[in-house]
């Protein structure tokens, strides 16, 4: 019969004999919101769409806040993620940020406002007056300021202590979407380039060890509904959060990644049915990281060796506290811009195409330089919030992976969660400087960036980011 043993150290000690999880200690309190348009409010996502006004809804689109208590100043801050798509223009952004901060009490520094990037959102934009469904966005966007602001304030008056343990996954959802096609790249599934299969998972804890949020970030562009498609929806995103929240019956919290060359590998189709397929595999990717994690507020400590058929090594849950560095950190890095394309030379550009899709080409470019660009150069802001263990960096752009995979590697001993399409103003691509070579991807020419912006702001984040405390070792 085996006769187990206790644990024995024997011989040379190993190099190390703990491992601490990534985990973060803050105040912090969560809430949601429908923020769910009415049905026949304008929502021409695409070129190619000939309904420009949503005539159902797939699943609600909400609004969801996590309100940071800074217990070193006494300040409140807040993460609001919401399912809506992209901010046609700076005047539109403001419209909706600047009273969010006014009734919060709060400033440009202490809100980060996060869009998911559904393609199958409301319009949000001014200028579609006239057309069906224009006549629903001014009260919209007035409405959406009162829910959100709502969210902030019962979130921070829910707040608490809580831990939140970090860990890395994998899907295999997001795929490279710049597939060369004759002498242009069009954006589709390409299986020659890899993909960032990155999924990075926050699991928020109370005292009683009880989970109360989940975290995730993800970088897939929401695009499996497109041209086809009328109906409100979070994409994928929606059935995502609707199986994370049911095993674990805790709100799910979801921020967009650096996807600006990543998609799912089958998209554009009519229906949702592949849209919850999309959502449910990232969501059981989710599960799966969350089973992997330890208890909160624990480390393993190594105990020794059982001698067996084999020598096992034995590894034994230990109390540890939860790092409860706060830093918070943002300031902008000047970007070179191209120069300035004239409408009549974007028209003879695309005189070719689909008028209706030239006409949006063209509006799109003249849009994204208002309150951007000022002459040949941008300001770019980034925000650089560490929580813990963990660093949240957030910017305007719509940036390729390399910005998070380049983090990711410099800073591997840290939880680093990247957010595009976060405050403003920058509301464009930050392709590579490699993808300016041919300039024949859609992200390089609709771009108002010259070769090189993305560098330099992985730069920019970078010298932030050392800027912060040593981090805790993981290994000791």
């Amino acid at each position: 019969m085996y006769e187990s043993s206790a644990p024995v150290l024997r011989d040379a000690r190993p190099s190390f004999t703990s491992f601490t999880p990534r985990e973060s200690a803050i105040v912090v309190g969560t809430a949601i919101v429908d923020i769910t348009p009415p049905v026949g409010i304008r929502a021409h996502n695409w070129g190619a769409a000939r309904i420009g006004h949503a005539t159902g809804v797939h699943r609600p689109l909400t609004a969801s806040a996590l309100a940071l208590r800074d217990t070193a100043s006494g300040t409140w801050r807040y993460i609001v993620t919401a399912d809506l798509g992209w901010w046609q223009s700076i005047g539109v952004y403001a419209g909706v940020f600047d009273p969010i901060v006014a009734a919060l009490g709060a400033t440009d520094e202490t809100l980060l406002l996060h869009l998911i990037h559904t393609h199958a959102g409301p319009s949000l934009a001014e200028g579609d007056l006239g057309l069906p469904g224009s006549e629903l966005v001014e009260p919209y966007r007035e409405r959406l300021v009162e829910q959100i602001v709502e969210a902030c304030r019962t979130a921070r008056a829910t707040a608490a202590p809580q831990v939140v343990t970090w860990e890395y996954g994998h899907c295999d959802l997001a795929v490279n979407r710049d597939f060369p096609c004759g002498d242009r790249e069009v954006l589709a599934f390409n299986p020659s380039r890899a993909a960032d299969d990155t999924v990075a998972v926050g699991r928020i804890s109370d005292s009683s060890g009880a989970v109360t949020g989940v975290l995730v970030n993800y970088a897939c562009h929401p695009t499996t509904l497109a041209h086809e498609n009328s109906l409100l929806s979070p994409d994928f995103i929606g059935a995502t959060r609707e199986l994370v929240e049911r095993v674990t019956g805790a709100p799910c919290f979801f921020f967009q990644g650096a996807s600006g060359d990543l998609s799912p590998r089958e998209q554009y189709t009519p229906g949702t049915d592949l849209a919850d397929r999309h959502g449910r595999s990232l969501g059981h990717a989710v599960l799966s990281t969350l089973e992997t994690m330890s208890a909160p507020s624990t480390r393993l400590e190594f105990a020794g060796i059982v001698e067996s058929g084999a020598p096992l090594g034995i590894w034994h849950a230990e109390p540890a506290e939860p790092n409860p560095d706060l830093v918070f950190l943002s300031g902008s890095v000047e970007l070179e811009c191209r120069p300035v394309v004239s409408a009549a030379e974007l028209a003879e550009r695309w005189a070719g195409i689909d008028p209706l899709a030239a006409q949006e080409r063209i509006a799109r470019s003249e849009r994204l330089a208002d309150g951007y660009r000022a002459g040949l150069t941008a300001e770019h802001p980034v925000w650089v919030w560490q929580l813990g263990d963990a660093v949240f960096v957030a910017q305007p752009g719509e940036a390729f992976s390399k910005l998070q995979l380049e983090l990711r590697e410099r800073f591997a001993d840290r939880m680093i969660m990247v957010l595009n399409l976060t405050n403003g103003p920058g509301f464009m691509y930050l392709p590579p400087a490699e993808t300016y070579d041919a300039d024949s991807s859609y992200q390089v020419w609709q771009t108002l960036l010259a070769r090189g912006g993305l560098e330099r702001v992985i730069a920019f984040a970078s010298d932030l980011i050392e800027a912060l405390p040593a981090p805790r070792p993981v290994l000791a």
